[in-house]
């Protein structure tokens, strides 16, 4: 079985993908899974049945996860109110959920039971949190996201670039290894390329990591040529 490459962007399945690579390599694993796991469209929670489907990936989701990474790192989970219950006790079987940050989007979104305004983020560990930011730091993050009208947004979920900054230098150094296994647009490579840690992404819908790999590449030239 060939090991995965670093700041290499793969086109697969996320969990076959890190079968690939090698026990505790990864210093920051930040990524964006689907929303609304375990729900149905109107936020209820899902039945028995969907719930027992779904649950079996996301155990060998946080057990690979868990094999790959370092000791003492950390782990961001981009999550929204509906998926957050389900998540957190399969993730509490693997990582020390250290805290819920709060992203607020210092502006409103559609919603018929009052309008919505921020995310979650989980935030957790494998053992002793790597914690490089300072102690008076406080878990609401207000950053604005990307408007859905400017060019810049290339994907429904995208996050704005700065979010997904401040988890990469809160929780990691120069050199470093960030893993996203679900990586959208690619905002968490750039990110990386602006802050020199090395990367691993995984992207399984083929126009999203066309778009990544495009990304990476203009941002690379744009760094060449400074």
């Amino acid at each position: 079985m060939e090991e995965i490459e670093l700041n290499k962007i793969y086109n697969e399945d996320c969990l076959e993908g890190m079968r690939r690579i090698p026990d505790g390599i990864v210093d920051l694993v930040v990524t964006d899974p689907p929303y609304c796991i375990g729900t149905t469209s109107n936020g209820k929670k899902g039945s028995w049945s969907d719930n027992n489907l779904i649950r079996p990936f996301f155990d060998a989701y946080f057990k690979e996860l868990k094999r790959v990474l370092k000791d003492e790192s950390d782990i961001y989970i981009n999550t929204d109110w509906r998926t957050y219950p389900f998540l957190y006790p399969i993730m509490q079987e693997y990582f020390v959920i250290r805290n819920l940050i709060v992203w607020d989007y210092e502006w409103i979104k559609a919603g018929s039971h009052y309008r919505f305004s921020h995310e979650f983020i989980i935030y957790a560990s494998k053992g002793n949190a790597r914690r490089k930011f300072s102690a008076s730091e406080r878990d609401v993050w207000r950053i604005r996201p990307i408007n859905f009208t400017s060019k810049e947004k290339l994907h429904n979920s995208q996050k704005p670039l700065e979010l997904v900054r401040k988890m990469i230098l809160n929780s990691s150094s120069e050199g470093d290894t960030v893993l996203d296994t679900f990586l959208g647009s690619g905002t968490t490579i750039i990110a990386c390329e602006e802050l020199k840690r090395n990367f691993i992404g995984f992207e399984i819908d083929k126009v999203y990591y066309d778009i990544s790999n495009k990304q990476t590449d203009i941002l690379k030239m744009k760094i060449k040529s400074k």
